[in-house]
C-alpha cells in the first residue's frame, strides 16, 4: 500500500526541515555569542581608556590642590601678614612702576588679596588632610574664595569636604572606577558637562531569547548599543583629556609664579623686619615691595579662577588667567 511510503516520506521531509532548522538555530545563536563578545569587547575598550584618561585627570586635580594649599599657606597668608605691617604704602608710584616694566597694584587689590587671605586662613590651618578628596578637588577646581561660605565678618563658614559632590564632574574625576565605589565609567559619560548620555549596557551578560532567530537580532542592536556607547566615551575621553591639560597647565604656571615669589617674599620679611615705613625705604626696598606685591596679585588670580563651570566644562577664565600669568612671568624675567 502506498499510504505508509507517503508517511515515511513526509517524516523524512519533516525530519529533514527539522535538521535544517536546528542548524539554522545553531548558526544563529553562534553569531549572537559572536556578536556579543564583540558588543563586549568594544564596550570595555572603551571603558579601559577612558578610566586611564580619568586617572590622569585625577592625578594632575589632586597635585594642583595640593599645590594651590601650598602657596596658600607658604606664600599668599605669609605674604599679607608681612605686607600688612607696613604704613605709607604709595601705590600711586607711576615712574617706580615704570622703571620695574611691572603692571601696577592698588590699594583695592591689596584689599582683595587680603580678603583671599584672610578666608583661606582657617581652612589651611586645619591641615591638607583635614579637606578630604573633596576639599582638594574642590581648591584644584576652584580655587579658595570662591567656594567658601562666608559669614558677615569674612570667615569662612563652610566645610569644603564635600565640595565636589556639587559638581558631578569632579565628583566623578575623584571618584574613581565603578568597582571602588565610584560612578564607573558609564557614569563618568553620563556626567561631564552634560554632553553625552550615559550609556546603560547590560553588555555579555543578557539572557538569550528563547528563539534563536530573536536571539541573533537582539545581539545586533546589543553590539550597535556598544558602538554607540563606545563613541559617547569617546566624547567624554576628549571632555576629560581636556581637563586634565588644563589642570596640568594651571600647575605648571602657579610653579613658574611660586619660584619667583619665594626669594620676593623672604625679601620682603627682611625689608619689614627692619623698618615698617615704606615713606623711608630706599628706592630698590620699595621696588621689591611693589614686586611682591604685582606677583602676589597675579598669584591670586591664578589661584582662585574656577577652572570647571557647574556643569563641568572647562571655563573661560582659566584660560584667561593662564595668559596673564605668562605675561606676568615675562614682565619679571625683564624686571
Amino acid at each position: 500500500m502506498p499510504i505508509p511510503f507517503i508517511l515515511a516520506g513526509a517524516a523524512l521531509l519533516a525530519g529533514g526541515y527539522g535538521v535544517k532548522k536546528g542548524i539554522d538555530a545553531k548558526k544563529d545563536f553562534n553569531r549572537a555569542e559572536e556578536l556579543n563578545s564583540e558588543a563586549k569587547e568594544t564596550y570595555d575598550a572603551a571603558c579601559n581608556s577612558l578610566e586611564t584618561v580619568r586617572e590622569n585627570a585625577q592625578d594632575a586635580m589632586n597635585k594642583l590642590g595640593q599645590l594651590k594649599f601650598d602657596i596658600y599657606e607658604l606664600r599668599l597668608i605669609p605674604f599679607v601678614e608681612a605686607f600688612s605691617k607696613i604704613k605709607n604704602v604709595d601705590f600711586q608710584d607711576k615712574g617706580l612702576q615704570d622703571e620695574m616694566n611691572l603692571s601696577g597694584v592698588t590699594r583695592d587689590d591689596m584689599l582683595m588679596i587680603q580678603k583671599a587671605a584672610l578666608d583661606m586662613q582657617q581652612v589651611v590651618g586645619g591641615g591638607v588632610t583635614a579637606l578630604g578628596a573633596g576639599g582638594l578637588a574642590g581648591l584644584a577646581a576652584y580655587g579658595g574664595v570662591g567656594l567658601l561660605g562666608t559669614a558677615s565678618t569674612g570667615t569662612a563658614i563652610a566645610s569644603l569636604g564635600g565640595v565636589a559632590a556639587t559638581n558631578a564632574t569632579l565628583a566623578w574625576l575623584g571618584g574613581g572606577a565603578l568597582s571602588a565605589g565610584g560612578f564607573g565609567m558609564a557614569g563618568g559619560a553620563a556626567v561631564l558637562g552634560g554632553i553625552v548620555a550615559g550609556p546603560v549596557l547590560a553588555v555579555g551578560g543578557m539572557m538569550l531569547a528563547s528563539k534563536a532567530e530573536e536571539a541573533k537580532h537582539s545581539a545586533y542592536a546589543n553590539r550597535d548599543n556598544a558602538r554607540a556607547a563606545a563613541e559617547q566615551m569617546k566624547t567624554a575621553e576628549v571632555t576629560t583629556q581636556g581637563i586634565y591639560r588644563r589642570f596640568d597647565e594651571i600647575h605648571a604656571s602657579l610653579t613658574q609664579l611660586n619660584k619667583y615669589f619665594q626669594p620676593l617674599l623672604t625679601g620682603l620679611r627682611r625689608i619689614v623686619s627692619n623698618n615698617t615705613d615704606y615713606a623711608t625705604y630706599s628706592r630698590e626696598d620699595r621696588k621689591g615691595v611693589m614686586m611682591a606685591a604685582a606677583l602676589a596679585k597675579t598669584l591670586k588670580n591664578v589661584l582662585e579662577a574656577p577652572l570647571l563651570s557647574k556643569d563641568g566644562m572647562l571655563t573661560t577664565a582659566s584660560r584667561e588667567v593662564l595668559l596673564e600669568s605668562r605675561e606676568k612671568l615675562l614682565e619679571i624675567g625683564s624686571a
